[in-house]
């Protein structure tokens, strides 16, 4: 199993990148699938008041939600790396969306040099997202657009990224600070985190103009910079 962990500041285009990795490894017959990390501490995978999320809230060691076109298992407890990969045997690759603490080839996604920079370690294959618009390498990392640069990619992961046999090895978070980075925006930026009192507002023609996440951290980062 090759595990590929996809990571980047909001809105830099780490899903864009697990969405093209995928269909390009499907194309070349290869099993994929995704693991996603939300850091928001108020996130819940269930939704309060529905009857799977009674069972919990009543004790239950373990829901299922098994519909007609899906199954959902929730644990109401983190999962280490090894027993969440422990599902993936049958694929050839995980992509882990947003997960930084867990030690395996790293692509970056970015919007320009410094956020790219603070997220880089000694596990970086590549660096991606919108940065690739403007620049095609960055202090030795290649800088791969997602779509147009996809096969060289796919290539290049396929080189660097190892087959681990022994999903242990995956336990020891690697604890970084970029890690502490992101968390720490999601309390700042997070829509749906719960502290949360101030936002973004922006008038045109005296109608507030509804944001996105994306659009409002953005917004706020070139706010810091101006006041820098």
């Amino acid at each position: 199993m090759r595990i590929i962990t996809v990571v980047g500041i909001r809105g830099a285009g780490k899903t864009t990148v697990v969405e093209c990795l995928l269909r390009a490894l499907g194309d070349r017959g290869l099993r994929a699938g995704t693991v996603k990390t939300v850091f928001c501490p108020t996130f819940h995978m269930d939704k309060p008041g529905s009857n799977t999320y009674r069972h919990t809230a009543a004790g239950a060691a373990l829901v299922t939600a098994k519909a007609e076109t899906e199954t959902t298992v929730l644990y109401p407890y983190p999962l280490r790396p090894s027993e969440i990969l422990a599902h993936y045997r049958d694929c050839d690759w995980v992509l882990c969306e947003g997960d930084y603490d867990l030690p395996a080839a790293r692509v970056v996604a970015a919007h320009g040099p410094e956020d790219a920079r603070e997220r880089i370690n000694d596990r970086t294959v590549a660096v991606s997202g919108l940065i690739a618009n403007d620049q095609n390498t960055l202090d030795g990392l290649p800088v791969l657009h997602p779509e147009r640069d996809i096969d060289q990619l796919v290539a290049l992961l396929m080189e660097k990224t190892p087959d681990i046999q022994d999903l242990s090895a995956l336990d020891e978070a690697l604890n970084g600070p970029d890690a502490a980075l992101s968390r720490d925006f999601c309390v700042q930026g997070c829509r749906g985190h719960a502290g949360r009192k101030n936002g973004v507002q922006v008038l045109i023609d005296g109608k507030a103009l509804k944001l996105t996440a994306e659009q409002e951290a953005l917004l706020r980062s070139w706010a810091q910079e101006a006041q820098a």
